[in-house]
């Protein structure tokens, strides 16, 4: 069990104070009373914020604190708002579609990403990321393997990775314009995931419920652009240069023969990536067309099974239900 860097009694009081909301699918900002989450330095007043900015305190664990609770739920209503929670201190009833850090906390560290004030750092992969190469990395910052995996900057995966802070990275974003969803800003990037400023920001259709009641014909929709931002940190993975790692393609399309012609209908254990972003989620999967991505495969935070995949490899069968690998290899 990894050790637990912020007291869950703690998330769990500041939680129902919090008036802030994230919306999906490119709806309103956050809103609500600024000081439930921007409790400003004492000192700090307004007439001091015209010379400088504001300081906020608790900056570095401004992410974990609005997404996690004590509780098992997964959306949160909170001031009337709702709020995705990525981090519980119970079994999640339904994780969302980035998984639960609950695994990675509970399960151990090869069933998620250790992001700093939820578990300590891996103890197998301490410093760089797995398969990290700089060369594939586009951020003009690159990733410091003295200090731990954050949500956000340059050792994170939301917000600008150029900036190294993660409060930085991210700064304004949540009450910034977010739509359209073309990446060309961070709170216009897919869950702000914004990457460098060398590289458009990720793109897709964000699920109103972030997939917590998810079907075919509802879902989000992914743009092979997520992979991109996946290779920045796991570009090893994909340049052969991976060592012992296993390797499958992604950000190619789908085989148009063979086993691989039968994966038609969209499975949420094994989610495809658009070509073309479409503006309503489909449960239509079109080989040639939609590509195969890491998500198709993995989760972003943690899962119950190891190296974040959505199915236990070990029990995958070739009688019985299709599942794991074989949604789209087929003819096993």
């Amino acid at each position: 069990m990894r050790k637990r860097i912020f007291s869950f009694l703690t998330i769990s009081s500041i939680a129902v104070l919090f008036t802030l909301g994230m919306t999906g699918s490119g709806l309103a900002a956050v809103a609500g009373d600024c000081n439930a989450c921007h409790t400003v330095y004492p000192g700090m007043t307004e007439k001091t914020f015209h010379a400088k900015p504001f300081e906020y305190v608790s900056r570095e664990m401004f992410c974990v604190k609005c997404h996690s609770t004590g509780t098992s739920d997964t959306i949160m209503e909170l001031g009337g708002n709702r709020v995705p929670i990525v981090f519980n201190n119970s079994k999640p009833v339904k994780p969302l579609a980035g998984g639960d850090f609950y695994y990675v906390v509970f399960l151990g560290d090869r069933k998620g990403h250790n992001v700093s004030g939820v578990a300590s750092r891996d103890t197998e992969f301490t410093g760089f990321p797995p398969a990290y190469s700089r060369s594939l990395d586009p951020s003009s910052v690159g990733y410091n393997p003295q200090k731990p995996l954050t949500c956000a900057g340059s050792n994170g995966c939301h917000g600008n990775r150029n900036i190294e802070d993660p409060f930085e990275a991210i700064f304004g974003s949540h009450h910034a314009a977010n739509t359209p969803s073309d990446g060309s800003t961070t709170a216009r990037s897919y869950r702000f995931l914004r990457n460098a400023d060398a590289v458009k920001g990720v793109t897709g259709l964000e699920d109103d419920e972030w997939n917590q009641n998810a079907s075919p014909k509802k879902h989000n929709e992914y743009a092979s652009s997520i992979d991109i931002l996946c290779r920045s940190c796991h570009g090893g993975l994909q340049s052969g240069h991976a060592g012992r790692q296993f390797n499958h393609l992604a950000g190619v399309p789908i085989p148009v023969n063979g086993e691989y012609i039968k994966y038609k209908i969209y499975n949420l254990d094994a989610p495809v990536a658009r070509e073309t972003v479409p503006r309503v989620s489909s449960d239509v999967v079109i080989p040639g067309k939609d590509l195969v991505s890491c998500l198709s495969c993995h989760v972003a935070h943690a899962s119950p099974y190891d190296s974040q995949l959505r199915w236990d490899y070990d029990n995958i069968f070739t009688e019985g239900e299709r599942n794991g690998c074989l949604i789209c290899h087929t003819g096993k």
